[in-house]
C-alpha cells in the first residue's frame, strides 16, 4: 500500500466507507496496516457488504 493510498483510507469519512472504489484499499489496510482490533472489525464489516 502506497503512502497516498494509506492517507486516503485514513481520511475517509464514514459515509464513504462503503463506496466500491475504496473497498480494495480498505481490505488492504485491514490486512496489512491496521491494528488487530481495527482489522478484525473492518474485515467483519466488509464481509457483510
Amino acid at each position: 500500500m502506497s503512502e497516498r493510498d494509506y492517507n486516503t483510507v485514513r481520511n475517509l469519512p464514514l459515509c464513504q466507507l462503503s463506496d466500491p472504489k475504496y473497498l480494495y484499499l480498505l481490505r488492504e489496510f485491514a490486512g496489512h496496516m491496521a491494528p488487530p482490533c481495527v482489522a478484525e472489525a473492518l474485515m467483519k464489516w466488509l464481509s457483510h457488504l
